[in-house]
C-alpha cells in the first residue's frame, strides 16, 4: 500500500493557539483598563446616581406613608432621618433603602443653598450621639420638600449635580437635560 504524499494537516499548531490566547489576554487587558470602575468621573456619576434615586424614593415614601423624611450628610457620608411623631424628634431610618452610606474616597458631597455654597460636616456618627439632628433637607408628606442643590465633586474636578425641587422632584444633571432638548 502505498501512501499519499499530499497529506493535508487537520487543526491547529500549538503556536497558533498560544498566540489566539496570548491575543485574547491583550484585548481583554485593553478592555477592563478603558472601562476601570477606579475612573473618577465614573464613580461621581455612580455616586450621583445612588443619591438621586435614594432622594427620589426618599420623596415618594415620605408621601405615600405619612412621614417625614430628612436627609443629614457631610462631605463623605450621607443619613437618612425619620421624624418620630410622638417625641417630635429625628431618628436615623432603620429601612435598608436609606441606610448610612459612605461616598467613595475620591468623592466629596456639598450642599448649595440659597445660592451660596456651604460645606456640611458633622462631627460625629448620628447613631453614637444623644444631641438632636437636624436635616439638611427635608421631604414632607404633603409632597413639599427642601429646594436644593448637591453637588458631588471627585478630586479630579469632575462634578455631578443633583437638584431637589420644592416639590420633591428630584434632577441629575439639569444643565446637561436642558442642552439636550
Amino acid at each position: 500500500m502505498k501512501r499519499n504524499s499530499t497529506s493535508t494537516q487537520q487543526g491547529f499548531t500549538l503556536i497558533e493557539v498560544l498566540l489566539v490566547v496570548l491575543l485574547i489576554g491583550v484585548v481583554s487587558g485593553i478592555v477592563l483598563l478603558a472601562a476601570s470602575p477606579n475612573d473618577a468621573s465614573r464613580v461621581v456619576a455612580n455616586e450621583a446616581e445612588r443619591l438621586a434615586d435614594a432622594l427620589s424614593l426618599a420623596s415618594e415614601e415620605a408621601v405615600n406613608n405619612n412621614q417625614q423624611i430628612g436627609l443629614l450628610f457631610d462631605e463623605k457620608s450621607y443619613y437618612f432621618l425619620t421624624l418620630d411623631e410622638d417625641e417630635q424628634k429625628w431618628l436615623v431610618s432603620n429601612e435598608v433603602a436609606f441606610a448610612q452610606h459612605e461616598l467613595a474616597p475620591v468623592v466629596s458631597l456639598h450642599l448649595a443653598k440659597d445660592d451660596t455654597q456651604k460645606v456640611m460636616a458633622l462631627d460625629k456618627d448620628p447613631k453614637d450621639t444623644q444631641q438632636a439632628l437636624t436635616p439638611q433637607v427635608l421631604f414632607l408628606s404633603s409632597g413639599e420638600s427642601s429646594s436644593v442643590v448637591l453637588e458631588l465633586v471627585s478630586e479630579d474636578g469632575s462634578q455631578q449635580k443633583i437638584v431637589v425641587d420644592d416639590l420633591g422632584t428630584v434632577t441629575l444633571n439639569p444643565d446637561e437635560q436642558s442642552n439636550e432638548k
